[in-house]
């Protein structure tokens, strides 16, 4: 465990935000006050700014400086006044905000420096239930610090969205993951990244960690920097699906459904990727690339999740029976679809 960290440490870095906020408050007129301290009156409320700082973690993953973190740590990123990150070895420096997923919760900042220490990120696909695994961050602004637990559970999901998120095929951990880890590594015992801390689960957010936390895989966080490299933004997915609903019993039964899961197409956009591979007003979907889809928020998370270029296999109830149609998205021009 003391190699592991020593191997992954000197990378994590934690990351200052400083944001500028509405506050209203209230004024009182201090001439007033003089011949009547103890009216109700004289005082009225008044909008302005204030400057917040906020804080979490982040983690090297490239020698010229580009640092991987959750998207939600730096908040709303057109009110962000400043981007510091403090590393290890006691170096503070200034951080350039370049690009974010805003469905799977990543965001990629930019440093100059020179002899960055650089993360070894490993496969998250190799991952077992049971293994150890230790969550670096730096909570309540203490400083980087490691907790140790396991794997508690692989590709969950979380149908309904945390927030502004998608949630997908995410990695359980009892490690304990506290305010300021997001954005922080989750290794392994050889000291090799194979996720990004991003929240908790405790029954009450006036409490820390329960050990039920949660890291996104750091083959998600591959393909997120590999998008960035190549093309210097997230390029959303379009596959021209435009509405979607939920089943119900009524609608499942007139359609021959053996149940009401799954989502039914509402409307599909002329020459998009769906429409050209067949799929149909009417059509019932209930899985994506093998994963069951149960309602309509299934199949938004699953196809936000898609990348541009990803091949996606629909599986579909037409007429009361079972067949597959399969397509690869496309960029969004105009309109942002499914």
């Amino acid at each position: 465990m003391v190699r592991a960290f020593e191997r992954v440490n000197p990378s994590v870095v934690s990351i200052l935000t400083t944001h500028r906020e509405r506050v209203v408050y209230r004024y009182r007129d201090p001439f007033f006050d003089l011949f009547f301290p103890m009216s109700p009156f004289g005082s009225q409320l008044l909008r302005g700014e204030r400057e917040h700082v906020s804080g979490g973690s982040g983690l090297i993953v490239s020698e010229d400086g580009h640092i991987l973190t959750n998207d939600h740590v730096l908040g709303e990123v057109r009110r962000v006044l400043r981007l510091e990150i403090s590393l290890p070895d006691g170096r503070r420096l200034k951080a350039k905000y370049l690009a974010s997923d805003h469905f799977i919760d990543l965001a990629i900042l930019k440093v100059e420096a020179d002899d960055l220490p650089v993360a070894p990120l490993g496969e998250s696909g190799d991952i077992l239930v049971g293994e150890w695994a230790i969550a670096i961050g730096n909570p309540f602004a203490l400083g980087t610090s490691p907790s140790i637990g396991i794997i508690s559970g692989i590709d969950r999901d979380f149908g309904e969205p945390q927030g502004k998120y998608f949630y997908r095929d995410m990695i359980q951990t009892d490690a304990a993951i506290n305010r300021g880890n997001s954005g922080g590594p989750l290794v392994n015992a050889l000291g090799e990244v194979i996720g990004i801390n991003s929240f908790i689960i405790t029954g009450d957010e006036s409490i820390g960690s329960a050990g039920v936390g949660f890291a996104i895989p750091i083959d998600a966080g591959k393909r997120f920097l590999d998008e960035i490299s190549t093309y210097g933004r997230v390029r959303q997915g379009w596959t021209g699906i435009a509405e979607i609903r939920d089943i119900t019993p009524r609608q499942a039964e007139y359609l021959e459904l053996p149940d009401a899961s799954g989502a039914i197409v509402v409307q599909v956009s002329v020459d998009s990727p769906a429409y050209l591979a067949g799929v149909d007003r009417l059509d019932v979907i209930v899985g994506i690339n093998g994963e069951v889809t149960r309602s309509a928020q299934d199949v938004r998370g699953i196809l936000k999740a898609l990348r541009v270029g990803e091949t996606c296999v629909l599986d579909l109830y037409r007429d009361g029976r079972r067949q597959s149609v399969s397509f690869a998205l496309e960029e969004v021009q105009r309109q942002r679809w499914y």
